[in-house]
């Protein structure tokens, strides 16, 4: 599931899309060699499929294994998926239509609603943890809290509740103090803010800046410390 976004202004989508905390996690993970580099894995799809990437997710197969899940626009307009192991670069077949979950999904959503009143923003089955199928789930509450739930998709059962909850929110500095403490290296015209959170729930701000020399940077600020965890150069 891509959403995780708390978008604050400016928000600009670029193809192929990736959720910016999954960035941020993909990143590191490539800069550790645990994956392999989400630009290659793409320059191979694009050279053995015709069609425009629309979309790309980090999964884990019902095998626990971790895959690029790539959604390609074929020239006919026809949508197909196609899945590369992350770890070898290797196209590979996931097949998890045959699954049919055992709940009944509008009662499993509205006894959800009841716990958590708002609106559901998105919803994935997908794979989870020792081979169970689960819901990922993204509702936004009525008082504006943002929250990921992840359910069983047999029993139902509520397995993850990664609220953002008030009190870890009032940690955060304010973002006019974290801009006026940028390095001086990263100066110029601010062209988009998001706060994200990344899969241990560290908030960042993921800041593009545009340099006076036309360079373009996009920085990982730490929301609470104001630290730079990333600063990459963006290709344009």
């Amino acid at each position: 599931m891509r959403s995780h976004l708390l978008a604050l202004f400016l928000i600009t989508l670029l193809p192929p899309t990736l959720a910016a905390e999954e960035q941020y996690v993909i990143r590191r993970a490539v800069e550790a060699g645990e994956l392999q580099p989400l630009s290659d894995i793409l320059s191979n799809i694009q050279a053995r499929h015709a069609g425009k990437v629309l979309d790309v997710d980090l999964e884990r197969d019902r095998s626990g294994r971790r895959v690029y899940e790539i959604t390609l626009l074929k020239p006919n307009g026809q949508r197909a998926k196609l899945y590369v192991d992350a770890v070898n670069g290797q196209e590979v077949l996931v097949d998890d239509n045959s699954f049919k979950p055992r709940i009944n999904l509008s009662q499993a959503l509205r006894k959800l609603l009841a716990r958590y009143p708002g609106n559901i923003l998105e919803l994935e089955l997908k794979p989870g943890a020792a081979q169970r199928m689960i819901y990922e789930i993204q509702v936004i509450q009525h008082d504006g809290r943002l929250r990921e739930l992840v359910i069983d998709a047999n029993s139902g059962e509520l397995l993850s509740d990664s609220g953002h909850r008030q009190e870890v929110l009032k940690r955060l500095r304010p973002l006019p103090e974290l801009l006026d403490r940028l390095p001086a290296r990263y100066r110029g015209v601010i062209r988009e803010i998001e706060l994200e959170y990344d899969q241990d729930g560290r908030y960042f701000y993921e800041i593009e800046v545009s340099l006076p020399d036309g360079r373009v940077y996009e920085l990982d600020i730490d929301a609470i410390t104001g630290a730079v965890l990333n600063g990459e150069e963006v290709e344009r």
